[in-house]
């Protein structure tokens, strides 16, 4: 008899914002808008993916959302995200964001995520997606698309890489992200 080890779990998970949790998302898509328009990045080097991530003013709503996040992980999964990381994600008409991945990787004990999340805020009648790239042995690049709804929570594993496609909307669409750690 085989005794089977896991060394990697790859996941992607979603579920809805419960609607009993009280979230202005118009004031959460104006603080991230302000932030957009005021290019208040969280890294202003420009091979750094952290040039899309904009830093947002402490918020209750967005509290609301990353406690929603953590409890809901916590009751289905018993272990508990603590968050390490928010941000703000506009991607205008016509702009997209190119493949990158959460990991610290000259930190990996400590500024490294373990798992990561967004929330659509808002979004336009086109379809936008997220999209992930994973292997699975020799099967080298392969993808998923999650297509961006609003009020969407959708929970991966910080090391998968992902992007963003292209906006087809007139409008921006509106994401938050999270890094937490599990313990």
């Amino acid at each position: 008899m085989f005794d089977k080890v896991s060394l990697t779990e790859q996941t992607i998970l979603s579920t809805e914002v419960s609607k009993y949790v009280p979230i202005n998302y118009d004031k959460v898509n104006i603080l991230a808008l302000e932030s957009y328009y005021h290019k208040n990045v969280q890294n202003n080097k420009t091979d750094s993916y952290l040039n899309n991530y904009l830093n947002l003013d402490h918020d209750k709503n967005i509290t609301w959302i990353a406690d929603f996040i953590r409890d809901h992980y916590n009751l289905k999964y018993k272990k508990i995200p603590v968050l390490l990381y928010q941000a703000g994600i506009v991607v205008p008409q016509g702009g997209q964001i190119n493949y990158h991945h959460h990991i610290d990787e000259y930190d990996l004990l400590n500024n490294s995520s373990d798992i990561s999340a967004i929330v659509t805020c808002k979004t336009g009648d086109k379809s936008s997606f997220i999209q992930f790239e994973y292997e699975q042995g020799r099967k080298r690049h392969h993808t998923y698309r999650k297509q961006l709804k609003e009020k969407e929570v959708v929970i991966f594993n910080s090391e998968l890489r992902h992007c963003y496609t292209v906006n087809p909307n007139q409008e921006p669409n509106i994401i938050l992200s999270f890094r937490f750690q599990l313990v």
